[in-house]
């Protein structure tokens, strides 16, 4: 293992380590109520315990006793800062020593062996966060690398790993300057975020919380004390505090209680809204209360819903209209004559667009979502990348319970659906819906076309990929011409998707649009047949991006990566001219990567002027973090999920596996060959439908040459479709094309009896365009081919000609024997 490497050469580097690094001091003694949890406390009291039974060799206390510190379920790390703590006291050390022996000895019971094999566990962790910490010091950053992963690996306990990095000064700093380094600079933000964790488990610690609730009641100082660790603990003291509320109506403690509960001020709200619903009033109307005087308009819809609820005490309604003037005299606004439904879609608004008043803690990996159930508070953690559409679907919900016909309810309900599916990171889990909950595409179905466009034109306005594919998907189900081309608000959304900047969308709405078979021409009809021959000619595989970087050795290492990763990669220094050379010489950009130090416009209005263009509005984007940038790249990649960040000589699995995370946040879906094949066979049939029906709106004839470029697939099925529309428009350049096929002698004889077949088809429709050469070789062939199969085919598409020079003539004459 890496820690022994580390042992053996840690002697010779003592002094360079001190200077880099201070040296913690342990052995002072430290009490149960010094650990941060009471988990923790309650792990140490029996372990002490236990050491104190080893100690006096009394096993069978010792077993017994291990048995109970088992069913606490510590982690591996913390039972390692426990036994190490104990080293540190003189009386408790020799007792870990005659630990370890019996159980080298085997001579553990079943309870000491399961402690021990996981000391063993945490001892390693411990040895390996050690040793990161101590080689990334020393630049050696592959040695750190190889440690942090392996601790990672190991699936550290965060309360405890947080403690054991607190023991030495600027550990974290440590991580956050390692966190751009190419070999190690994942690990380093995977610690970042579990450390936060470990912060955010801190503060939920129920012992924590009910030992401050205990304080409040004391003397100024401890009130202030207690209070002030209530407002570090959250949203998660809240449950505790209403608890105690209801316990103490008529108490001393009910200004404390109250004042505490309105210091943690926003923090408190989520919680607190969802508290409305209980059932005891008056405790209800010092909620009300405190909410008034928090004062932030998110709580307004939660406070109308109550104030407007036919079973509500007057008093209860009358508290309700006081804290909204509270409110209002803070300047929160609450328009005269708000229904509810209303409220609550603006809300619901404002958790969609991800608002900063609204927006939960980027830096965790998790959220709260809480509900009010069995009597109590209790909260649901989601991933932060998903909790905003969770809410903004909470709040569509509330709304459709008070206005079950508010349109723009489930309309937005829909688009939220469908982004919180495809945010959900990978192997991550919404614990909010059932293990059986259905895909978004059977909601949107069941809402039917009218709500289907209204989500779609939303994604629209928003340049969401995401959305506006599961629209049309549910739109291909469930709607006609006239709904296709329309909806209740007179906006053509699935024409409008037919100049999305996302390929993909473009070509799903194309093909939906076209397979409704729309008879009259509507706004944007022009655009349908383009798209469908930019489906024909999607054959997957290929990907493109643009790198815009100042620095040309970091521009041209990043371009190798990508290209290593199978891209097509397009460089230059400046912005304008980046652009330009991706709007002229690609059909589509699938990834921007940005050089954080960029001029010409600055990083910020860089990506504000990306976002600005259709084309690439909806592009994932890489930043290459140059130091000086740290900061602000860590900012902008938290605020917006599409965005990404690297360092030049990241391995290439990093930067691949990044942006396949920021590309999934954005709905790019990369073009497969199987992908770009499915998608060509569904826009042949499209216009073989089109064809051969006479549809009196679009041209088949304008996707020709596309036509004729897939008449040269390897799919049979797109090959045979392909020549069948052909077949039917029977134009020069149509007939020529397919001619060409059937005479190759290269070709197998079934795709050539395939293209004979279209051939005569062409021809009896649209008679012969076929050129001299042409000709001459096919009366050839169906003079003289071997293959009679072959021939018979090739006569039948002369036959169709019908050619003034009667070649039949001739292959009856010189057939003749006499």
């Amino acid at each position: 293992m890496w820690h022994s490497v580390a042992r053996s050469i840690r002697p010779g580097v003592l002094t360079l380590l001190t200077l880099i690094l201070p040296v913690a001091v342990f052995g002072q003694g430290l009490s149960a109520e010094e650990f941060v949890t009471g988990s923790a406390s309650a792990a140490w009291d029996k372990w002490q315990a236990a050491i104190k039974a080893v100690l006096s060799r009394d096993a069978g206390a010792a077993e017994t006793t291990l048995g109970e510190l088992a069913a606490l379920d510590p982690s591996p790390l913390r039972l390692a800062l426990m036994a190490e703590r104990s080293v540190q006291r003189t009386a408790d050390g020799g007792g870990v020593l005659l630990f370890e022996q019996d159980y080298a000895a085997n001579a553990l019971q079943e309870n000491g062996r399961k402690i021990a094999e996981a000391l063993d566990v945490g001892r390693e962790q411990m040895n390996q966060a050690d040793d990161g910490w101590y080689f990334a010091s020393l630049g050696r950053f592959d040695v750190a690398q190889a440690n942090f992963k392996a601790l990672l690996d190991s699936n550290p306990d965060p309360v405890a790993l947080l403690e054991f990095a607190d023991r030495v000064p600027k550990r974290h700093e440590v991580l956050v300057q390692l966190s751009d380094n190419p070999v190690a600079g994942e690990s380093a933000r995977s610690l970042i975020r579990l450390l936060a964790r470990g912060e955010q488990l801190i503060k939920a610690d129920p012992t924590r919380v009910k030992q401050n609730l205990d304080r409040l009641g004391g003397a100024p100082r401890a009130y202030e004390n207690a209070a002030a660790a209530l407002r570090d603990s959250g949203e998660y003291a809240v449950p505790f505090l209403v608890q105690q509320l209801r316990k103490s109506a008529q108490s001393s403690l009910m200004q404390p209680l109250l004042r505490a509960l309105t210091q943690i001020d926003h923090a408190a709200l989520n919680p607190l809204v969802y508290a409305l619903r209980m059932n005891d009033q008056t405790t209800k109307r010092y909620l009300i209360e405190v909410l008034g005087n928090i004062g932030y308009a998110q709580s307004v819809p939660y406070l109308l819903a109550v104030r407007d609820d036919p079973q509500a005490p007057t008093e209860v309604r009358g508290a309700v209209d006081g804290a909204l003037r509270q409110m209002e005299s803070r300047g929160v606004r609450v328009s005269a004559g708000l229904t509810i439904s209303d409220a609550f879609m603006d809300l619901a608004e404002q958790y969609y667009r991800d608002a900063t008043a609204v927006r939960a803690d980027s830096t965790l990996d998790f959220a709260n979502v809480w509900y009010w159930k069995d009597d109590l508070l209790h909260n649901v953690e989601v991933p932060t990348a998903i909790f905003n559409e969770i809410m903004a679907m909470r709040c569509c919900e509330e709304a459709l319970r008070a206005n079950p016909n508010h349109r723009g309810a489930l309309a937005l309900w829909l688009a939220a659906n469908f982004r919180r599916d495809a945010q959900l990171p990978p192997g991550a889990k919404d614990a909010t819906r059932p293990a059986n909950y259905p895909s978004p595409v059977y909601f949107a179905q069941s809402a039917g076309p009218d709500y289907c466009l209204a989500a779609l034109a939303r994604a629209i306005d928003d340049n969401d990929p995401v959305v506006a594919r599961g629209a049309i998907e549910a739109l291909r189900t469930t709607s006609g011409p006239a709904r296709l081309a329309g909806d209740q608000g007179g906006r053509l959304a699935l024409a409008e998707a037919l100049t999305f900047p996302n390929q993909l969308v473009r070509i799903h709405a194309a093909i939906a649009l076209g397979g409704g078979m729309p008879t009259a021409q509507f706004a944007g009809y022009q655009n349908l047949m383009p798209v469908l021959a930019e489906a024909l000619r999607v054959h997957g595989g290929a990907k493109n991006a643009v790198v815009i970087d100042p620095e040309s050795e970091t521009a041209n290492a990043v371009a190798g990566t990508l290209r290593g990763l199978g891209y097509n990669v397009l460089v230059d220094s400046r912005l304008v001219t980046g652009l330009d050379k991706a709007r002229r010489d690609t059909a589509g950009v699938d990834l921007i990567v940005l050089g954080s130090d960029i001029k010409e416009p600055p990083l910020e209005a860089a990506l504000l002027e990306l976002r600005n263009e259709f084309r690439f509005a909806s592009v994932p984007v890489l930043v290459t973090t140059k130091i000086g940038n740290r900061t602000a790249v860590r900012d902008i990649v938290r605020s917006d999920p599409r965005i990404g960040q690297t360092v030049v000589g990241e391995s290439p699995e990093i930067v691949g596996k990044t942006i396949g995370h920021i590309s999934r946040a954005a709905g790019v879906e990369s073009i497969t060959p199987e992908t770009g094949t499915s998608l060509a066979l569904q826009s042949a049939r499209v216009l073989g439908d089109l064809a051969m029906t006479n549809n009196p709106v679009f041209n088949v004839a304008d996707a020709e040459s596309a036509l004729i470029s897939a008449l040269a697939s390897p799919n049979p099925e797109l090959r045979d479709i392909v020549a069948d529309v052909l077949g039917y428009l029977g134009t020069p350049a149509a007939q020529s094309a397919v001619a060409e096929r059937a005479l190759n002698d290269a070709d197998p004889a079934d795709v050539r009896m395939k293209m004979f077949g279209a051939l005569a088809e062409a021809a009896k429709r649209r008679g012969n365009h076929l050129n001299d050469a042409q000709v001459q070789r096919l009366i050839k062939i169906a003079e003289s081919e071997q293959n009679l199969d072959l021939r018979q085919a090739a006569s039948k598409a002369l036959g169709a000609l019908n050619l003034p020079s009667n070649p039949a003539s001739a292959i009856v004459r010189n057939q003749y024997g006499g």
